[in-house]
């Protein structure tokens, strides 16, 4: 019989599995001593003895960014790659990346560095209760990024992209309109996303010219999305604005925010009353 795991042995912080958690609804985990199976399933080349498994419910972008940084400073490498249609009310797609380390400690590493970047990286999400807009500018793209997206190693690379799909094309299109920059990879719903209600692009460029299209698109999307709800905010600020649980409760950005409205008012009427 195999060992029995308990799973409580899952979630303490010295546990070899988990490693910790991030903004985007993202967990780290790290597996040393792979079973032959799952290697064989997962295709994992005999030299890895550890993997790094970066998995998450609400983008890809920020995550595949954090974590080519995070393979620039550690041992380890980008093996597995996959999208999920997933981000719960917001469109698009979830993510897992699997890294590969021959050590416990390099596979380690990379989890925890990669989970501390897409913390920074998130940031740049922007959700309300349809939809969501994101942006990013690296300077210098990197191994996992040439190999997800296609960029140059080394160029200034920026995404650009939101859901619902118009959404996202309107933004590309007033982004690469806004500066001289070149389209290396795109992603629609029949192309790249695994039938995801998004559209998204890829480009390089001068990082002035990289950062203004950025900023034009996401100006543009954030716009547009606005028709629909509330003005997108960061995920960054989902937590402050709705509580820890507001997944649980089942609740949206607006209804958050309507929430908050209602509490202002019933205790500025208390105020008044007194």
């Amino acid at each position: 019989m195999g060992q029995v795991i308990q799973m409580a042995d899952y979630f303490t912080p010295d546990a070899e599995q988990f490693v910790g958690t991030a903004a985007a609804h993202t967990i780290g985990l790290m597996i040393g001593n792979i079973n032959g199976m799952v290697r064989l399933i997962l295709d994992i080349p005999e030299k890895y003895n550890a993997l790094g498994i970066i998995s998450s419910r609400t983008g890809t972008v920020a995550q595949a960014i954090a974590i080519d940084d995070a393979v620039k400073a550690c041992n380890a490498k980008l093996l597995r790659f996959e999208m999920a249609i997933d981000a719960g009310r917001q469109c698009g797609q979830g993510c897992l990346f699997i890294l590969g380390a021959e050590t416990i400690s390099d596979a380690r590493k990379v989890v925890e560095e990669s989970l501390h970047n897409i913390d920074y990286w998130s940031q740049c999400i922007y959700i309300n209760e349809v939809g969501h807009m994101e942006s990013h500018v690296t300077p210098r793209a990197g191994e996992v990024l040439h190999e997800i997206f296609g960029t140059p190693v080394g160029r200034t690379f920026g995404v650009v992209g939101a859901a619902p799909a118009g959404v996202g094309i309107a933004a590309v299109d007033r982004a690469v309109k806004a500066a001289p920059v070149d389209i290396v990879w795109y992603g629609s719903p029949s192309h790249n996303l695994r039938m995801m209600n998004e559209f998204v692009a890829g480009v390089t460029g001068d990082i002035a010219a990289v950062q203004k299209a950025m900023d034009v698109g996401k100006e543009t999307g954030c716009q547009l999305l606005t028709a629909l709800g509330i003005t997108p905010i960061s995920i960054q600020d989902v937590a402050e604005e709705c509580g820890e649980d507001y997944l649980k409760r089942n609740m949206s950005p607006a209804v958050c925010q309507e929430e908050k409205a209602a509490s202002i008012h019933i205790n500025k009427k208390c105020d008044e009353e007194r």
